[in-house]
């Protein structure tokens, strides 16, 4: 029987966009099952801080750890990771970061086959350069189904990548991961910030607003989830509705199943959150990687979009809804900071949400840009 051929899969740098390359692995997966054989075995290279996510994700048959920041940082980090590439003697890599560094980690390591698409000067080290359309064109969940079907002319596999103009439905397999305990009530999460910067983050006042009709009409206690650079948004929110109760990730566990609020942001590493986000009924949040967690969970999950485009990130798992400020011309800008007068997502209100919300647990039509693939 001859060697099994060896797919290194490189993914993306940013944490949402490793999830939105899920759909290219259960391509790949379909494709080898429908073979009846090992037709190729998959090796998935991703930043240490993403790597619970697929750990154990039976689509993969080896995980490799890419330490940035840390060892693979710097001209000798990227000699050092191509030489980990080398000695995997991959036949090909399907490369979803954009970068001119990827591409070379790849061309220093030999690999015969080197799938990406073009920018960053790179085209001379790919051996399969790809057009990418303009930013928004498509969801960048069809951009990584483009790696699968280049993989698939060069290789001849059985059968076709799905259509190019369809966004895929993203899934994570997040086996070990236990979900988080804190009480009876209903959790509701919320993602207040993001990493990109203000531009995509809804203010401080309707979101404060949405979390205290949150918990006074639906009964929920509502866990914020992120890192710490919401800090002072959620200062606002204290102080501006005193009479929400909050707990924080030290206190007992009395403490938060009595709790309104929980903050969790800067305060849980990856696997963590994502025990919340499988506890939770629902999320909201910001156009973030913690969106696209969810979604791919099977979380019902609302995508506020402000600088960034729904069209090119929205979420793409069973149960989702998108909210756009709309209104705006200069959107989407896909700005850090807002530079005009009037912020788009500060016109996103509250009730818009809510009610978004609860036609999402009720499976009814929301009429706020809902897809379900």
């Amino acid at each position: 029987m001859a060697r099994a051929r060896r797919l290194l899969v490189v993914a993306p740098n940013w944490l949402g966009d490793a999830v939105m390359m899920t759909p290219l692995l259960n391509c790949l997966d379909t494709w080898r099952r429908a073979a009846g054989g090992p037709l190729f075995v998959v090796t998935l290279a991703v930043r240490e801080a993403w790597a619970p996510l697929f750990a154990g994700d039976p689509r993969l048959d080896e995980l490799l750890v890419t330490e940035r920041p840390g060892r693979h940082d710097g001209l000798g980090g990227l000699l050092a990771q191509a030489a980990r590439w080398r000695q995997g003697r991959f036949d090909a890599v399907l490369l979803g970061p954009p970068s001119l560094r990827a591409a070379l980690a790849a061309a220093i390591a030999g690999i015969p086959l080197r799938i990406g698409h073009r920018g960053d000067a790179r085209s001379f080290l790919l051996t399969r350069a790809l057009r990418r359309a303009p930013r928004g064109t498509r969801h960048y969940t069809n951009e990584m189904m483009d790696l699968g079907d280049a993989l698939a002319a060069a290789w001849s596999l059985e059968g076709t990548a799905p259509a190019a103009d369809e966004p895929r439905a993203t899934s994570l397999v997040t086996p070990g991961v236990a979900a988080a305990t804190a009480g009876a009530r209903p959790i509701w999460a919320v993602g207040p910030g993001t990493t990109f910067g203000p531009a995509k983050n809804w203010p401080a006042g309707p979101l404060g607003a949405f979390v205290a009709a949150a918990v006074a009409e639906q009964g929920v206690r509502v866990v914020l989830l992120g890192d710490a650079g919401s800090a002072a948004t959620l200062a606002v929110i204290r102080a501006s509705w005193p009479a929400l109760r909050w707990a924080g990730a030290l206190d007992p566990v009395a403490a938060q199943a009595e709790a309104d609020v929980i903050d969790l942001t800067g305060q849980t590493s990856l696997a963590e959150a994502v025990g919340w986000l499988g506890r939770a009924q629902l999320y909201v949040g910001n156009d973030s990687g913690l969106m696209h967690v969810a979604a791919a969970m099977g979380t019902p999950t609302i995508g506020l979009f402000g600088s960034s485009n729904p069209q090119w990130t929205r979420p793409t798992g069973p149960r989702v809804a998108v909210i756009a400020a709309e209104g705006f011309a200069c959107r989407p800008c896909y700005r850090r900071l807002c530079n005009q007068p009037v912020f788009c997502l500060a016109t996103v209100d509250a009730a818009r949400v809510l009610a978004t919300a609860r036609n999402l647990l009720s499976d009814g039509v929301d009429g706020e840009g809902r897809w379900a693939p």
